[in-house]
């Protein structure tokens, strides 16, 4: 429960330095880098430990969801900026003129990462709440 809440809490602070960050100078430095690297080893840690447990198979599954969805967030965002990166390198800077940005990472980043960390969160606090994580032998 509390490597749930420490994973929710580095998410929050995350989002809120995405939409706040633009009004402090460089906030994605000292902030943005640190919160993205801990969500990830955070949710390597998670994943680990969850597969390790001798949990019941769903509450394994909603462990497993939270911990890889909190990597897969910081994988995402610095995925998008490499390939983003990597694209203007290679074909100069007229090549997004008028289709916007790189969408796959993005849509990962921003949308599908984060709603599956919220359904890996409330499900395995609601297994925790039930009682019904560990197995009994």
């Amino acid at each position: 429960m509390k490597a749930q809440t420490i994973i929710f809490a580095f998410f929050i602070l995350m989002v809120s330095g995405m939409y706040f960050g633009m009004y402090l100078p460089f906030s994605n430095f000292f902030v943005g880098m640190p919160v993205r690297v801990v969500l990830s080893l955070l949710g390597i840690a998670l994943i680990v430990l969850a597969a390790r447990a001798r949990f019941t198979k769903i509450s394994k599954a909603f462990f497993i969801l939270t911990g890889s969805s909190a990597l897969g967030i910081g994988l995402s965002i610095d995925l998008h900026n490499l390939v983003f990166a990597l694209l203007i390198k290679l074909f100069g800077e007229g090549i997004w003129s008028g289709m916007g940005d790189e969408p796959v990472f993005f849509i990962l980043a921003t949308i599908v990462c984060p709603l599956a960390l919220l359904v890996g969160a409330i499900g395995s606090m609601v297994f925790i709440a039930k009682k019904k994580v560990i197995i009994k032998e």
